[in-house]
């Protein structure tokens, strides 16, 4: 368990993780009620597509940070919560309160961002 975090701050935590799953699923729930099949009168077929295709990227999007959530709930349960998932060094309250699902420190996130950049440059 993270010796950072207090109960208070873990409590908190979760209370946000829970309220950001309820506005994820309700919003997954919306763009699955938008790619339903454009009526049979509905002018413009091709906008009618691209905006299912749009509904389906954001819900593809919502599903990966659902996973996200759930896994932080998870790891609050077990007493992993707050732990970087590389390096394992706490993650300070103040990154998790921004980004309460996050897996990463800093430090592991910046690097695996600055690798991906690089792998782009040399595409």
């Amino acid at each position: 368990m993270s010796e950072t975090l207090t109960a208070t701050q873990r409590e908190e935590l979760k209370a946000q993780l829970l309220a950001t799953r309820k506005d994820v699923q309700a919003q997954m729930q919306q763009n699955r009620e938008n790619l339903a099949p454009p009526a049979a009168d509905q002018d413009g077929t091709v906008q009618g597509n691209v905006g299912r295709e749009v509904d389906q990227a954001l819900t593809n999007i919502d599903a990966a940070d659902l996973a996200r959530i759930d896994h932080a709930l998870e790891a609050l349960e077990d007493g992993s919560y707050g732990l970087c998932a590389e390096c394992g060094c706490s993650i300070p309250f103040e990154r998790l309160k921004i980004e309460p699902q996050t897996q990463h420190c800093v430090a592991c996130k910046s690097r695996w961002e600055q690798g991906k950049s690089h792998a782009r440059a040399q595409s």
